[in-house]
């Protein structure tokens, strides 16, 4: 193709391309913590998870952390509602999980640690993805519906 080539636009297709692959891996990288997850369920101790501490993370501790680093943002009130009801995508509990397990935290605390993770991860997991399709169709249509201002 001429594109790939050109010297102008080369760059930028290169950059495009480059871009695609990782958003892939990404998302395959995305599958195999899930299923890793699911692998490791049978191990958790559920008599040490807090139940309340799941609902607290989810209501009220991410929304409300996802909700003070939007403040002076652009987003509009339905775009907060909705990235502080699904948080910030990634892992990052599971990393920090592993670097306390692997900086010396054992016994009881590691395993209350790795109940209470696991349980918030897994509950996210069902919940947000439940709720993802309804949420963003709801959005989708208020959206359209509103006259957008110029």
């Amino acid at each position: 193709d001429e594109l790939t080539v050109h010297p102008q636009h080369g760059p930028a297709f290169m950059a495009h391309a480059v871009l695609s692959f990782n958003e892939q891996l990404e998302r395959i990288g995305e599958v195999v913590v899930v299923i890793a997850i699911g692998m490791l369920l049978w191990a958790v101790d559920w008599s040490l998870v807090s139940w309340w501490f799941v609902a607290a993370m989810l209501l009220v501790v991410r929304p409300v952390s996802v909700w003070l680093g939007l403040r002076g943002s652009t987003a509009s009130r339905s775009q907060q509602r909705l990235i502080s009801w699904f948080g910030i995508r990634g892992i990052g509990s599971l990393y920090y999980l592993a670097y306390a397990l692997n900086h010396g935290v054992e016994g009881n605390i590691a395993a209350t640690l790795v109940a209470a993770t696991l349980s918030v991860v897994v509950v996210s997991i069902v919940v947000h993805g439940v709720s993802v399709t309804p949420l963003m169709k709801l959005y989708e249509t208020r959206r359209t519906r509103k006259p957008r201002a110029s």
